[in-house]
């Protein structure tokens, strides 16, 4: 009997709901830039930089909880939750009137978010075998990764449409409810639970996933707490984010106001680096895959976070340096490839390391992350606001740079064949 497909299909709605996640994570940059916001809201940069901090803060400090909800409920009925109720944030958005609204619905959509991925990341552990567990979890991402080149282009677009932003977060906002229709309608939290698969697809997945982790009976805070290797990685997944984050929040007004750039123009040049995340992130799936089977578990997974933060450093500290506005972007789009091919390795240490905690385990990793990725956004403004602050942006691409620094040092700390009861 030839094995059905089912987890393909599971797969591409897991995919299209990771670029709806960093469509309505992103597409407040473009808002909160454009005219039309900044003459209705009157807000200085002090005021954007905490409505864009505010969302990875919040999403911070959700992704433990929601990570370990998913790993006691099942990622289908989370994965349903956190969807439609980051789709209903995004749409009351669009109907904010001041600071404190906005302060308050991007927050909220940040704790709603923050499931998202920990709960793709179980599924994947569920429905694929370990030798192709990276490349599906680059697909997820992948997703992830056309929506964040994508936001900027695709909200300034819509709000030339609709000729405001508000209609714009609407129109987000209801696309989310479809799609949480759609994930009800197609996932399970595993392939025996599913009527659509057959014995031969069943088959194929446990033998290379295994059986499915019992749920576990309690929070996994003690056991995260305990090993040692997860603290050193979650220094690493700030470092990354602090590098990453630069792109989708500051590097925009670094074209207008450094490189001479008008907004439209310069949208369009972020958008072009951040598409090269897009084949970044396919061949991080492949290029984890392949190390770990020719270097074993241990060095396999290493391996692409040393590349990965050595190319992005470099790139970063030669921004500066470069003479024109499309140099820099060719620079910044060898960050986003470079830094997004590490994206599937970061999921696949998360398995390794999670076992019956998978979820929490990415979640916990990506908490630290997002407080990296809340700081650019909070810090940035601070130091161009600072007597000390150069011209030419350097000192902030120094900055970046190190992150990426801080990532290929912890990642040598880390073992990924030591799970969390072993920590």
């Amino acid at each position: 009997m030839r094995p059905t497909g089912v987890r393909y299909a599971l797969l591409g709605v897991a995919t299209a709901n990771a670029f709806l996640l960093y469509l309505d994570r992103i597409c407040m940059t473009a808002v909160v830039q454009s005219p039309g916001f900044q003459q209705e809201m009157g807000l200085g940069k002090d005021r954007i930089g905490d409505i864009l901090s505010i969302f990875f803060v919040a999403y911070a400090l959700g992704q433990t909880p929601a990570g370990w909800l998913a790993d006691r409920f099942g990622p289908r009925r989370m994965l349903v939750a956190y969807i439609a109720a980051w789709s209903v944030c995004t749409a009351l958005t669009g109907f904010t009137g001041g600071l404190i609204g906005l302060l308050v619905v991007r927050a909220a959509c940040g704790i709603a978010e923050a499931g998202a991925y920990p709960a793709s990341s179980l599924l994947v552990t569920r429905w694929f075998p370990f030798s192709h567990r990276a490349r599906a979890n680059s697909i997820v991402s992948f997703g992830g990764r056309v929506g964040n080149s994508m936001a900027l282009w695709l909200t300034a677009a819509a709000m030339a449409a609709f000729g405001t932003w508000r209609p714009v977060l609407w129109t987000y906002g209801a696309i989310g409810v479809v799609l949480a229709a759609a994930t009800w309608l197609v996932f399970r939290d595993h392939p025996s639970e599913h009527p659509w698969v057959n014995d031969a697809e069943r088959d194929l997945i446990v033998r290379g996933a295994g059986p499915v982790a019992p749920k576990p009976p309690k929070s996994p805070w003690r056991a995260l707490l305990r090993h040692k290797g997860l603290w050193v990685f979650n220094a690493g997944s700030a470092g990354l984010n602090i590098g990453w984050a630069f792109l989708i929040t500051w590097l925009p007004a670094y074209m207008r106001e450094v490189r001479g750039l008008d907004n439209e123009t310069a949208s369009r040049y972020v958008s072009i680096a951040l598409l090269c995340g897009l084949g970044g992130m396919l061949f991080g799936g492949w290029w984890c895959d392949f190390l770990t089977r020719k270097f074993g578990q241990k060095l396999g997974r290493r391996l692409p976070f040393l590349v990965g933060s050595a190319v992005s450093a470099v790139a970063y500290i030669l921004c500066p340096l470069l003479p024109g506005a499309v140099s820099v972007a060719v620079a910044c789009g060898v960050v986003a490839f470079a830094s997004d091919s590490v994206g599937p390795a970061v999921w696949a240490l998360a398995q390794d390391i999670g076992g019956k905690h998978t979820a929490a385990t990415l979640a916990w990793s990506n908490m630290w992350g997002n407080f990296g990725a809340a700081a650019v956004a909070r810090v940035i403004p601070w130091i161009i606001g600072g007597s000390l602050h150069f011209a030419d942006w350097r000192e902030i691409f120094w900055l970046c740079a190190g992150g990426f620094l801080m990532l290929g040092l912890s990642v040598l700390l880390v073992d990924s064949t030591k799970p969390l009861s072993e920590g």
